[in-house]
């Protein structure tokens, strides 16, 4: 994997777990439900962090070849 794409990975994490610190210390009393308020948004996150690393490292794979 190049520089850029492994750059691009870890922003993508860095932010997804910024924007996630922010919500739930905004939003930390402000929760009724534990499901729709937070593992949800949360889970929401990490799964597009998880799309974003796998696609870039598929991608950089069948560059290769």
């Amino acid at each position: 994997m190049d520089t850029g794409r492994a750059i691009v990975i870890a922003s993508c994490w860095l932010s997804l777990a910024l924007i996630a610190s922010v919500y739930m210390v905004v939003f930390a009393d402000k929760l009724g439900d534990i499901l729709f308020g937070v593992f949800l948004p949360i889970g929401a996150l990490v799964v597009a962090g998880l799309t974003v690393t796998f696609f870039l490292t598929s991608s950089s794979e069948q560059d290769k070849h």
